[in-house]
């Protein structure tokens, strides 16, 4: 007797065809990660899978805490409920999740034009060791320090920064607990609007809690992002100061105050900001109804939605890291949650963060 047909239509078959190796690659190339686009995958193709059902396919706990974070980030995931997200419709989350990224090169690629004219001049110039109309070469932190403090003087209203481990930025924070904690002011005694993105690696210096807290105090709007490419500060007058970290060590920076390059530069910042992560100060935390955690939580809350390990917490704030782990677990518990992603969306919804 012949074997029966196999049961369902082709479309039910097509349905179900795995991903192809070249449709994985180009999925993981536009979530960040091949560990990004397999979560994402297996959620689409099993929608009941929970987190722990996730973890048990041996990857790492943190690493898938954060990929889902990154879905739900997308908008390409909703949360439900402690362990389970929901995968919206690809059709449309995916369109517009990569028309955001386009949108975003798009002002990358607008910025770059500029950056490169500056790039060709100055290396044209390099011969004869002078620079272009508009760009001064700074040699020294004392130097790029003395054309901040001009630019701030001349700033109207506000200014806007990136900050990466560069010499100044480092110096900076050495040096920070000896600062007073006062408002940035222009010459004429206003006090300065300030927005700065500091890139994620900074979370390991010993003085970065501190540094900011008290800038927060002061009224410093501040982000965090992971791949902040230089140190740069552009005031609403549109002068420029870039400190780089060179690979050899030396100190170089440059003054600018060229239109055209300082708005290249400026819309670089914009970006890392869109994309930056902000920080909630203790003072902010505390204003909110969080009767159950003390300060130290909402320290370790603070650092721990910035992206900070438990190891990178624990030396900020001067306690064990085991210490740092009891009371994140507290905090899990606190907030009926089995994750920290869990625990970040559980405290952004009760406004904590």
């Amino acid at each position: 007797m012949a074997d029966e047909p196999p049961t369902g239509n082709a479309s039910d078959t097509a349905e179900r065809t795995p991903p192809t190796r070249q449709q994985r690659r180009g999925l993981g190339d536009l979530l960040g990660s091949d560990l990004t686009a397999n979560l994402y995958l297996m959620l689409l193709q099993s929608p009941t899978m929970t987190e722990v059902e996730l973890i048990s396919q041996g990857e790492d706990p943190e690493e898938v805490s954060l990929a889902l974070r990154a879905l739900e980030a997308g908008r390409l995931v909703r949360y439900i409920e402690p362990g389970r997200w929901a995968v919206l419709p690809p059709e449309r989350a995916l369109a517009s999740y990569a028309t955001r990224l386009e949108e975003r090169a798009r002002t990358v690629r607008s910025s770059m034009t500029g950056l490169t004219r500056l790039h060709e001049t100055i290396s044209a110039a390099q011969a004869e060791d002078e620079m272009p109309f508009g760009v001064h070469l700074l040699r020294s932190i004392d130097g790029i320090q003395k054309a901040t403090n001009e630019l701030l003087a001349g700033a109207r209203e506000s200014f806007v920064s990136m900050r990466r481990g560069s010499p100044r930025v480092l110096q900076l924070l050495d040096d920070s607990l000896n600062s007073p904690e006062e408002p940035t002011l222009n010459a004429e005694g206003h006090q300065l609007q300030v927005r700065t993105t500091f890139d994620s690696s900074l979370l390991e210096h010993p003085n970065l809690h501190a540094a900011v807290e008290a800038r927060s105090r002061v009224g410093d709007q501040i982000r965090f992002y992971s791949r902040v490419p230089f140190t740069a500060t552009v005031s609403d007058e549109g002068v420029t100061v870039v400190d780089i970290d060179n690979p050899d060590g030396s100190t170089a920076g440059l003054r600018i105050t060229h239109p055209g390059v300082s708005a290249s530069i400026k819309r670089v910042i914009d970006s890392t900001w869109q994309m930056g992560v902000p920080w909630r100060g203790s003072a902010d935390l505390a204003q909110q109804p969080t009767a159950a955690l003390d300060t130290k939580d909402l320290d370790i809350l603070t650092l721990l939605t910035s992206g900070a390990a438990d190891a990178t917490i624990a030396r900020q704030l001067g306690i064990s890291q085991r210490t740092v782990e009891r009371r994140v677990r507290r905090m899990l518990d606190l907030l009926n949650a089995e994750t920290r992603f869990q625990a970040g969306v559980q405290a952004c919804k009760r406004g904590w963060i």
